[in-house]
């Protein structure tokens, strides 16, 4: 019997029997059994799978029972060879990782076995994203974050005004002139999002135009209602600006797209949402996807973590930044049990920066109203690692612009020093604030 196949892992855990290789005789002697693993190595997202050939006497054998193991688990059971004397099988999810893999036949008292590999590659290696896949044991640097002063860079507006209640959820980017932040801001309880520009990113001007993307109202659509957690990436002269839209009056979130040549003037692109949320991912996410934080990888790839419904978050890539490969182990980032007395399981609002080949996140965890900032760092933008306390909390001062809660934290390498743009909410409503760290440490 010849036997060709590469495949995924599944939980049925057996113990594995011990045939000894060929045994038994018959007419047309034993069964003659060899294996051979797939040409390529294979993407941990794509299907994986078997193709069995049984001979006996040099004819190709029906009838025969096939068992593929992967180490002590049974990764295909009960195979059984066809007139031809072929069989397959097709499984999806293998661990990254080379592994051994050993066929196992039977055919009335007769057995026989024979052993290939398999090499399963990160998410995006079927289309040529290679991953560092080091894992991370330990946390390679922890920043330790100061206030640049006790009042926001970016407060509420003055009353009257479309953000009178409060500035939130900013993103930050360099231009040739300084800084653009793209944020949401409120008077009543909606967002609606605008933008402000900086010389040095602590004194900020808000854009005369403002508010810049709102809820357009129209019956059906994406953004219906509202906007929200901007977006702000520059890519070869073009500037990106991803935002959430909400569909319906308490939920559907989807993300959207605006692009330009200038950061604060920037037009829909006519293919959104570009990013939605979709019945398979409901199980975690719910009827959301929002918050994006985006970065463009060197590598060639766009690559997106989004916020859901059930605060979790997940990951995507795209070649181009309109269309996306979801990352079929989603999620990626969640609720840690032994963190429950700050993230009380729920995690959102993540911002990533990639950093001298590694990943480092800020998140926001917390009940409602009582968020705090956790740090995440990775080597792959899949696998993270989390520092296990917050490494930005209110201050201990009731009553203040931030003395409830501080989330949604962007980052940015600025000198030698790392600068973290947050939005803070307390008894007047919410503002974006500015803390600092040292870089000296930093890999």
């Amino acid at each position: 019997m010849i036997l060709f196949f590469f495949a995924c892992a599944t939980d049925d855990d057996f113990p594995m029997p011990d045939f000894g290789g060929d045994s038994g005789t018959a007419d047309l002697g034993p069964i003659a059994l060899t294996a051979a693993g797939p040409k390529a190595p294979v993407d941990e997202c794509e299907e994986a799978c078997f193709h069995v050939a049984a001979t006996r006497g040099g004819l190709a054998q029906r009838g025969v029972s096939v068992d593929v193991w992967m180490g002590d688990t049974v990764i295909a059971a009960d195979l059984v060879t066809r007139e031809d004397g072929t069989a397959d099988a097709c499984v999806a999810g293998l661990p990254v990782g080379q592994y051994g893999v050993t066929a196992l036949a039977e055919y009335g008292e007769l057995r026989a076995s024979a052993s290939t590999s398999v090499d399963i590659r990160e998410f995006g290696w079927v289309d040529g994203f290679v991953r560092d896949d080091t894992p991370v044991t330990e946390m390679p640097w922890t920043p330790e974050f100061t206030r640049t002063s006790p009042d926001p860079v970016l407060p509420a507006g003055e009353a009257g005004t479309w953000d009178s209640i409060g500035t939130l959820l900013p993103s930050v980017a360099r231009t040739n002139s300084g800084y653009v932040m793209w944020y949401a801001g409120t008077a009543a309880d909606d967002y609606i999002v605008g933008a402000a520009t900086s010389p040095d990113g602590v004194e900020w001007t808000k854009d005369p135009r403002n508010p810049l993307f709102t809820g357009d109202g129209i019956e059906g659509s994406w953004r219906r209602y509202s906007t929200n957690s901007p977006m702000i990436v520059e890519h070869d002269g073009t500037w990106y600006m991803y935002y959430t839209g909400r569909a319906e009056e308490t939920g559907n979130l989807t993300l959207g797209l605006a692009t330009g040549t200038d950061p604060v003037h920037l037009t829909d692109v006519a293919t959104n949402p570009v990013f939605s949320w979709n019945d398979d991912e409901s199980s975690w996410a719910g009827q959301a996807a929002a918050h994006p934080a985006v970065i463009y990888n060197p590598a060639g790839w766009w690559e997106l973590w989004y916020s859901t419904g059930y605060h979790k978050i997940g990951y995507a890539y795209s070649p181009d930044g309109l269309s996306w490969s979801r990352y079929c182990k989603n999620p990626v980032f969640e609720g840690d049990p032994e963190n429950l007395d700050w993230e009380t399981n729920q995690v959102k609002a993540n911002e990533v920066i990639l950093w001298h080949d590694w990943y480092f996140m800020t998140y926001s965890a917390g009940d409602t109203g009582a968020f705090t900032i956790g740090w995440a760092a990775s080597r792959d933008g899949l696998h993270w690692l989390r520092n296990p306390e917050p490494v930005f909390l209110p201050p201990e001062e009731p009553g203040t612009w931030e003395s409830n809660s501080v989330l949604s934290a962007p980052i940015m390498p600025v000198g030698d020093e790392l600068w973290m743009w947050y939005s803070g909410t307390g008894m007047t409503g919410s503002a974006i604030g500015l803390a600092t760290a040292s870089m000296d440490d930093a890999p």
